[in-house]
């Protein structure tokens, strides 16, 4: 059961266009509900992002190697990047888990731009094992307070006035924008 969540929340993270908060969050409540240890799960998500930011770095590592990019990489620019990678890379790396949209691309510039593996490796793990820390932290503590499996009941229970409460909040927003677009 653990190592099956595992393997599947690295791959997932590898492989599908879906935030990675929100496939961190699944596994962690799966496991939440399941009464898993928080420090087991914690562990387990921590590897599993670990691995898979790896993946990223080592796919930037092997596309370097490919003749064509090695030629786009000779710019001048590229080179700018390079030495600021050099310079800010180990807190590029480490920052790069707590802002979504670049959490990915870094990892791969890191490794197009052949970024040291020992401090890739310290920079994802610090960064890695922070990043899970806190949402591990967040989803017992909200589990422990309110509980996933009261959330998930009520959920499908109620599932048509949540519907209705979610289109109506959307269409509000869609309103407001137009409305606030029209002024302009």
């Amino acid at each position: 059961m653990l190592i099956n969540g595992l393997i599947r929340l690295a791959l997932e993270i590898m492989f599908t266009p879906i935030s990675d908060e929100v496939l961190l969050l699944t596994q962690l409540g799966i496991w939440a509900s399941k009464g898993v240890n928080p420090y087991v799960a914690w562990i387990l998500a921590w590897m599993a992002i670990f691995i898979a930011f790896l993946w990223f770095y080592l796919i930037g590592r092997f596309f370097r190697q490919v003749p064509l990019i090695e030629k786009w990489m000779a710019k001048k620019w590229l080179q700018k990047a390079e030495k600021l990678l050099d310079r800010f890379g180990v807190w590029a790396i480490m920052l790069a888990f707590f802002v979504p949209g670049v959490r990915h691309p870094i990892h791969y510039m890191a490794g197009i731009l052949k970024f040291p593996v020992n401090k890739y490796l310290l920079a994802n793990l610090i960064a890695s094992s922070l990043y899970t820390g806190i949402w591990t932290f967040i989803v017992y503590k909200f589990n422990q307070k309110i509980g996933i499996r009261f959330i998930l009941v009520s959920l499908h229970q109620h599932l048509f006035t949540v519907l209705i409460f979610l289109t109506f909040l959307l269409l509000c927003i869609i309103f407001y924008k137009f409305k606030r677009n029209k002024k302009e």
